[in-house]
């Protein structure tokens, strides 16, 4: 009989013994945690796979259905489009005086620029949603350690594997056209799992490709430096603290105002504090009655419920590991965009890693509670109140419902937040496919936001109502974007200016969806017709002929 079972019996026999020690407090043989982490490892490995496959799938019916548009999916597609033929990062810009400039200047994720090398074999949108859904699964790999980790119990650590990819907030992420922000959330994962272990040469990688993602994740990093110099009682990890912030201050002080020719324009999401970044970090310190106002509303109040619950609420038992997210909170709880205030968006990737450590953390610690462990070491503990699988399993459970109520999944059930019909092929998807294959590859265009998605892999994009030099123009009546916002009277007033423009022929004029041509532009040009395309009428009315659609 091995030390360990010995162990383990003189417990069981103490506990029968003794009516307070109610369940023993016993742990696995290194032999039993070998063997259960395996074959765990197997589950969690088949649910990454199956999240992956299923969220890569409702990725492609929602851009095959045109719920992706110019804003942010033909952003991604341009600059990884133009990297992929030597233009590093180049985009046009989306406004009334568009101009070709570096990404850098609108947000600093360059870890766009990886993508060039898959677009050259896969060439599509649709490669970049696929490898989004991927990246983001790759996730549970280090959720499954750290939960395992945490609790030294590879059940335990499966099951909370399993929350995360059931969690609502991931799943959108997954979904929500493609985002370099997004994949964030597995680096930062691996970055905290590895950091956990004491493995630096391993967590330093993972908090580069985290801070390439955007420009704010490195005050998530820098939090994280400080968060294990108090967990670890070192001050190492504050290196990565300096290194965050040095970074920090060099992107948003100097890179983006030298490829934008300005400050960013992301900053005027917070003009209520300053109209400078420096201005609106003075103005949120500086008027603290404003600013706790502002995050305390009712609509954060909400969105935080909404972060919180799906992982049972467990995340409150570790405030300290919720404070690493802290900058992503602050930076969504006073943007005046209310979108960044959903979990519907991707402006929760740098929050969901430390909601999910908090989580596995808070798990334990109420673990240590039940067994008379409050406030005391856990060797202190009298018994097993609960085992940490079955608390996992309450967390997996949550999510599950979480995902029903709130989720992307298309359940199909009643009361669940989507079904099938949600993703289904539209219509008008197809006539949108007809529109779109008029277009010569390449070529010049205007295009409105819905349709922006599929055709913004080439060198210049000009978003409608902007037009000037370009070849074709692309407007869809059904959803009149003004750039990324519905208008319908100002797009009314756009299309009607294009329509008597004598410069531009109308080729297709379908269900709404028109496609222009300027006259001359095509004759050179494979794979445009010049006369009206079937069963359309070539003359669209600027008042509209058909109701908007869905």
């Amino acid at each position: 009989m091995t030390r360990q079972a010995r162990r383990r019996g003189e417990r069981a026999a103490t506990a029968a013994r003794s009516p307070r020690l109610r369940e023993p407090v016993l742990e696995l043989t290194s032999d039993e945690h070998a063997r259960l982490f395996r074959r765990n490892a197997l589950w969690v490995a088949l649910g990454a796979v199956a999240f992956a496959a299923v969220y890569a799938l409702l990725a492609y019916l929602k851009y095959r259905n045109y719920d992706v548009g110019r804003y942010d999916l033909g952003n991604m597609v341009q600059a990884v489009y133009n990297t992929a033929h030597g233009r590093f990062l180049e985009i046009t810009t989306n406004d009334m005086a568009p101009r070709q400039m570096s990404r850098l200047g609108s947000h600093v994720d360059p870890i766009l620029a990886l993508f060039a090398l898959p677009w050259l074999v896969w060439p599509s949108p649709v490669m970049l949603l696929t490898l989004q859904s991927v990246i983001v699964a790759a996730g549970a790999w280090p959720a499954y350690r750290l939960g395992t980790r945490v609790t030294r119990d590879p059940r335990a650590g499966a099951l909370l594997a399993g929350a995360l990819l059931l969690y609502p907030a991931l799943g959108y992420g997954a979904l929500n056209e493609f985002h370099p922000v997004t994949l964030a959330t597995t680096f930062l994962l691996f970055a905290f799992l590895y950091l956990e272990e004491d493995r630096w040469l391993w967590a330093i990688p993972a908090l580069v490709l985290a801070v390439l993602c955007k420009e704010e994740i490195p005050l998530v990093v820098a939090f994280l430096g400080g968060f294990f110099a108090l967990r670890k009682r070192s001050w190492r990890p504050l290196l990565i603290t300096a290194a965050a912030v040095v970074y920090f201050v060099a992107v948003v002080w100097w890179v983006i105002p030298h490829f934008n020719e300005g400050q960013s324009a992301f900053v005027s999401r917070y003009a209520a504090y300053g109209d400078s970044a420096v201005g609106v970090a003075l103005g949120v310190v500086t008027q603290p009655e404003q600013t706790l106002t502002d995050l305390f509303a009712a609509g954060n109040l909400r969105y935080w419920w909404e972060l919180l619950w799906p992982f049972a609420l467990s995340p409150l038992l570790s405030p300290l590991t919720l404070l690493v997210a802290a900058p992503e909170f602050v930076l969504n709880g006073l943007s005046s965009v209310r979108f960044q205030r959903s979990i519907a968006f991707h402006y929760t990737a740098a929050e969901i890693p430390f909601l999910f450590a908090a989580a596995v953390l808070g798990l334990m610690r109420l673990w240590r509670w039940a067994g008379g462990g409050f406030r005391r070491a856990e060797s202190a503990m009298t018994h097993e109140a609960v085992r940490r699988p079955t608390l996992a399993l309450v967390v997996l459970v949550t999510a599950l419902v979480g995902n029903f109520v709130l989720g992307p999944l298309p359940f199909n059930l009643p009361g669940s937040q989507f079904d099938g019909q949600d993703y289904s092929r539209r219509s008008h998807a197809v006539v949108l496919d007809e529109a779109l294959a008029t277009i010569p590859d390449g070529v010049t265009i205007s295009v409105t936001n819905g349709a922006g998605g599929h055709v913004s892999d080439r060198r210049v994009v000009y978003t409608f109502p902007y037009y000037e030099g370009a070849e074709w123009v692309i407007t869809d009546q059904t959803r009149p974007f003004i750039f990324d916002r519905e208008s319908r009277l100002a797009y009314d007033e756009a299309l009607a200016r294009l329509l008597f423009d004598t410069r531009y022929q109308s080729v297709y004029a379908r269900d709404g969806v028109y496609v222009f041509r300027l006259i001359g532009a095509g004759e050179t040009q494979g794979g445009a017709g010049d006369g009206d395309a079937a069963e359309g009428d070539a003359s669209p009315s600027p008042s509209g002929d058909t109701p908007a659609s869905d």
